[in-house]
């Protein structure tokens, strides 16, 4: 309750704004504190040092040493120290800004803050964290995915809120026939024009000077139209071409027709920027959340991929070691501990020890379709990697787990058009929503007939987290898998997701799909400081009303309306309710007899003798202002 009493809340705009009512206060403080000092000698009938009041400081302590220590000298020395200290009260509630700003947020749509944009913002945000960093996790990737995205100046925040629009894929145009790697798809048009995961995961070919080897892992039907399996031993000169290979590229069908020409392209990262480039190969343990758009003709499509990598490295002349590969299946099987003790997750382990027993690598996997819009597959790798050929160096494996899921379809007011003419099978690549390149020379020498331009395919957003899920260069499962790291992403998996749509929809979609939190930073003031405002405006008002209407005026009142009116210039006969002067005749000097004079128009300003004078203690009063006099002593 204090500290909210204390802390800056109540904003106003400006720090002039602020300037100004501190300054005020203080005013009214010294205008307060000289009405209850001129109270004070009202009431003490201190007129002489009421008169003090508006002289200099010089003035003053002549006049307080003068009358050493005597009532009088004691309202004026303490009307003195306290009118200087009030004239520090502003300075009093500066110094209690805690902090002295607010910042107002508001929710706006990034389209209404485009030409903020940076002309080229950063399509992929990289994250490398290591354990002692996880406390700060969550503003980490705030940070990160907040920034290289508007001008530095603003200041704003994703809120992860998207429009994402409404996906709508179409029936199979083809039977599931894993012959011809037609298996779990997400379909998009009547032509064929489809998206998968790769699948040629399970193919590889070796060709050189002295032999040329293919590989291939058959795919059998586990569910009609719906998902596929693989389990193969094979030898170990193919496990370099499958490390060398990226995981989780999304293979793209532009038709039924050309699919069948072997003519699909991947969504490859782009080795100029994209670490997945590195990181989705080899051993690391890492993770890819992705946002990509493929268009056709005027049909795009925007998808969202998950991609999860988890390696371990062993020594291959060691047993094979089933502990470590035990533990990250079951750790990626479920985050819950209850469902580690399912038999299937042993038995998956048993397949990866049998199938490596005669020194051969393994691979085991599964694809399925989940509904309409989503494919899954997840892929065990257990791969020898050799030096020559029948020299193993070390052992890999590997856990991958992809999510392809469409997110939204629309129609384009025109068709995608080409970046360059050509004369192959092509189409344009995208970052971030703007054309790079296209493919027009990946094709090579193979057939051209009825060779056109496909479309474009965008990685619009990329997230790639490095560190925080583990370290793949180690044989430690718990290394290798940071359960802490595991558990922090999966649970914000959701947050992540919606933020890299919200990238991806900036720059690549439409901006006003994406709301942003905007702050803005200005001047506030607490609680406190407004009560310290208040109180001296009422302290002043209250002492001068109260001295307006229940004090001899004369101590309300200047001394030139004293001397005004108790001298009866121009016949005003006020002196006994001197005030404001309405009509103030001039007040010049003048010389009469050698003497320098006080004079208006009608008469001159004289100090007369008179018997009336006898009851301020005439005896007591010299004519040298300059000399030492005995002070009245009023009673």
């Amino acid at each position: 309750m204090v500290s909210s009493f204390v802390a800056t809340t109540l904003a106003v705009g400006h720090n002039a704004v602020k300037s100004i009512l501190f300054r005020i206060a203080g005013l009214c403080l010294q205008v307060g504190m000289f009405k209850f000092f001129a109270l004070i000698a009202s009431v003490t009938n201190a007129f002489t040092a009421y008169l003090m009041f508006t002289e200099d400081y010089i003035q003053r302590t002549l006049f307080v040493f003068s009358r050493g220590f005597t009532h009088q000298a004691v309202i004026v020395f303490s009307f003195t120290i306290l009118l200087l200290t009030s004239g520090l009260y502003d300075t009093l509630l500066w110094g209690l800004d805690s902090p002295g700003y607010v910042s107002l947020k508001r929710n706006v749509t990034a389209s209404s803050l485009k030409d903020q944009l940076l002309r080229r913002p950063g399509y992929v945000v990289f994250s490398s964290t290591r354990p002692e960093d996880f406390d700060t996790l969550d503003r980490h990737f705030a940070d990160g995915m907040n920034g290289n995205l508007f001008q530095s100046h603003l200041n704003f925040s994703l809120t992860g809120n998207v429009d994402l629009g409404k996906p709508e894929p179409v029936p199979p145009t083809q039977k599931f026939n894993l012959q011809k790697n037609i298996g779990p798809r997400i379909w998009l048009d009547s032509e064929g024009f489809s998206v998968s995961p790769d699948t040629y995961v399970t193919t590889s070919s070796i060709s050189n000077l002295e032999r040329k080897e293919y590989y291939i892992c058959p795919w059998i039907t586990v569910t009609e139209g719906e998902s596929a399996s693989w389990e193969c031993s094979f030898d170990n000169i193919h496990a370099g071409q499958f490390v060398r290979t990226p995981l989780g590229q999304p293979e793209i069908h532009w038709d039924d027709i050309t699919d069948q020409s072997y003519l699909s392209e991947y969504m490859r990262p782009n080795r100029e920027d994209n670490p997945w480039s590195f990181l989705g190969s080899g051993g690391d343990t890492a993770m890819m959340k992705q946002m990509f758009t493929v268009t056709k003709g005027r049909r795009r499509h925007t998808f969202l991929e998950n991609v999860m990598k988890v390696s371990a490295v062993y020594d291959h002349n060691q047993p094979f070691p089933r502990d470590s590969v035990h533990d990250l299946v079951k750790r990626t099987w479920s985050l819950d501990p209850s469902q580690w003790d399912d038999p299937y997750i042993t038995k998956i382990t048993e397949k990866i020890r049998h199938g490596v027993s005669n020194n051969t690598s393994f691979q085991f996997g599964s694809v399925q379709k989940s509904g309409n819009n989503t494919v899954l597959q997840f892929h065990y790798e257990y791969l020898n990697l050799v030096a020559t050929e029948s020299v193993v160096v070390f052992s890999l494996f590997r856990i991958s787990l992809i999510n392809i899921t469409i997110i939204r379809s629309e129609t384009l007011p025109e068709p995608v058009k080409p970046l360059e003419a050509c004369d192959h099978y092509y189409h344009n690549r995208a970052t971030g929503g703007k054309v790079y390149g296209t493919s027009c020379y990946e094709q090579g020498s193979s057939n051209k007939t009825g060779a056109r331009f496909f479309g474009q395919i965008d990685s619009s957003s990329v997230l790639v987290i490095g560190g925080t899920l583990g370290d793949g260069s180690t044989n430690v499962s718990s290394v290798a898998l940071n359960q802490k790291g595991f558990q922090w992403v999966a649970n914000n998996t959701e947050k992540l997701d919606n933020l890299v749509l919200s990238r991806g929809y900036i720059m690549a979609i439409d901006p006003g799909l994406v709301t942003l939190e905007t702050s803005k930073v200005q001047a506030a003031m607490s609680p406190l400081q407004v009560l310290l405002v208040i109180l001296p405006i009422i302290f002043c008002a209250a002492i001068w009303a109260w001295l307006w209407l229940q004090v001899d005026p004369h101590y309300s009142n200047s001394l030139l309306a004293n001397l005004y009116a108790t001298t009866n210039v121009g016949d005003t006969n006020t002196s006994a309710d001197p005030g404001y002067i309405h009509t103030m005749p001039d007040i010049g000097l003048v010389k009469k007899d050698g003497k320098v004079e006080m004079a208006t128009s009608t008469g001159v300003f004289i100090h007369n003798h008179s018997e009336t004078v006898g009851d301020v203690g005439i005896e007591h009063q010299q004519t040298d202002p300059r000399g030492h006099y005995t002070p009245i002593q009023n009673p």
